[in-house]
């Protein structure tokens, strides 16, 4: 059911672009862009306002020019923008891809065959932006077919700017048979370093699912929101929420349901540089138990964006940790991200510690994320990719002879080769490994400590031509 709910999603964006795309195509010669030159795009060169009080010194011909306009107290991280022209795009592809596989059947080496689909989509107009990808194939592993399985993930996210208003609303879908973290079940997303239109959610906004078990299907989902509202051309507050859930499809393990607030007050101390101050509400559910874990938590934070170039944010603070399973604590949260670009080559790194919801194998945990990614352009065609990632998640309640600590981190290598204007071909090495503490598994099934590696290609056809940024 889900399923078809995603296709009728991208029907529908698809819908919604080609009224566009069949009018451009029927412009007079000289009068639009020189076909094919990329995917569809609507609207041209399209001048995106940037509000004053984002304190952006922007050069004089700022019609080509995308600022970033999240604030510090967003529910996103901050984005280094683009000085690229402002289009509206939309890139459906079709993937093939053949790995061989050292670490899904312990001690015995496999192959996956993968047929799949990918679709971005960016639409810009005068005061709203339409944003968003999905990524779902169907995987055959060879000699045990019982392995077999699917994905999908989909990102959805609307901005609405008006006055000194700003409106974003955003959904997160991922249904895979897997922890999402290092993405080797999920089409290799977060092993790629690839670069995505949308900004990452802030660690305490998204789902908690660091944690490997034995394959288990489950659905990971994230709605928010968020409104920003300029007082001044230096000042602005936010309100912003969100509503995370981890559900499994398989019984044995626990799902949640995390509710999250945050009120915010950003200060632009100079053009590229502000602080903020925000307080921070999360609430955690569990079942099949009736378990609860709740923090309050005040953060401040500093900011640096220079369009095109960086993007750099840390927050830190005291936190209040309620639980049903302990008593009151008081505790502290960290997080960071920056984003750094230079002529030919994207840098990235974040670093994420505060309680999470556990992973579906936890009622609670204190968790440590960090991850780094480098996409560098060797030339026109040929491009490369390294990333890697740890993750560390410590029980909140731990019991006597009970698994009380899991320790994850994977890392990959990429290089990657456009063959025209329609192919793209991707050779990429994928490493993962998860270590335990002593004791039982607390859920039906941890995951195998022995490594995974996977080695193979990745063909991907775009019918439109690849998007060239």
């Amino acid at each position: 059911m889900k399923s078809k709910q995603i296709i009728r999603t991208c029907v529908a964006v698809l819908a919604l672009y080609m009224p566009a795309a069949q009018a451009q195509a029927q412009q007079a010669p000289g009068t639009g862009p020189i076909a094919p030159v990329g995917p569809i795009r609507q609207g041209g060169e399209r001048q995106m306002p940037v509000p004053g009080a984002r304190g952006l010194a922007l050069e004089p011909d700022s019609s080509q020019v995308r600022a970033d306009t999240h604030t510090l107290s967003s529910i996103e991280t901050l984005g280094i923008g683009s000085l690229a022209l402002v289009r509206s795009i939309i890139d459906p592809s079709f993937v093939f891809s053949q790995f061989g596989d050292t670490g899904i059947t312990p001690g015995t080496k496999s192959s996956s065959t993968s047929l799949g689909v990918n679709l971005s989509f960016d639409r810009n107009g005068s005061r709203s932006r339409l944003t968003g990808f999905y990524g779902g194939a169907q995987v055959l592993y060879y000699p045990d077919s019982s392995y077999n399985t699917a994905y999908h993930n989909l990102a959805v996210s609307q901005e609405i700017r008006w006055a000194r208003w700003v409106l974003r609303l955003r959904d997160d879908l991922l249904i895979s048979p897997e922890a999402s973290f290092g993405g080797l079940d999920i089409g290799g997303r977060g092993l790629s370093g690839d670069a995505n239109t949308l900004n990452s959610l802030q660690p305490s906004a998204g789902v908690s699912d660091t944690i490997l078990t034995q394959r288990a299907r489950r659905l990971t989902n994230t709605a928010s929101g968020e409104v920003n509202y300029s007082l001044s051309r230096r000042s602005i507050v936010t309100f912003a929420g969100s509503y995370a859930s981890l559900n499994f499809m398989d019984p044995g393990f626990i799902d949640s349901r995390r509710i999250t607030g945050r009120v915010g007050y950003d200060y632009a101390l100079a053009p590229k540089d502000s602080i903020a101050l925000f307080y921070d509400y999360r609430r955690t559910d569990f079942s099949p138990t009736s378990d609860r874990l709740q923090t309050d938590s005040f953060q401040l934070s500093y900011g640096r964006k220079v369009t095109g170039r960086l993007a750099f944010q840390i927050a830190a603070g005291p936190l209040l940790l309620h639980s049903s399973l302990r008593e009151r604590t008081l505790d502290w949260t960290l997080s960071g991200a920056m984003t750094y670009q230079t002529g030919r080559s994207q840098y990235s790194l974040s670093y994420a510690r505060a309680p999470s919801s556990g992973s579906g194998v936890f009622l609670g945990a204190d968790s440590h994320t960090v991850t780094a990614s480098m996409r560098h352009a060797l030339t026109q065609s040929w491009s490369s990719s390294l990333s890697a990632g740890y993750a560390f998640d410590q029980n909140l309640a731990p019991a006597g002879g009970i698994v009380s600590r899991f320790h994850n981190w994977y890392s990959s290598a990429s290089v990657k080769r456009t063959m025209g204007r329609h192919l793209r071909l991707d050779l990429s090495y994928r490493f993962q490994q998860q270590g335990a503490g002593r004791g039982t598994c607390p859920v039906l099934a941890c995951g195998s400590t022995q490594s995974r590696q996977t080695l193979g290609i990745t063909l991907e056809w775009h019918p439109w031509s690849i998007d060239p940024r």
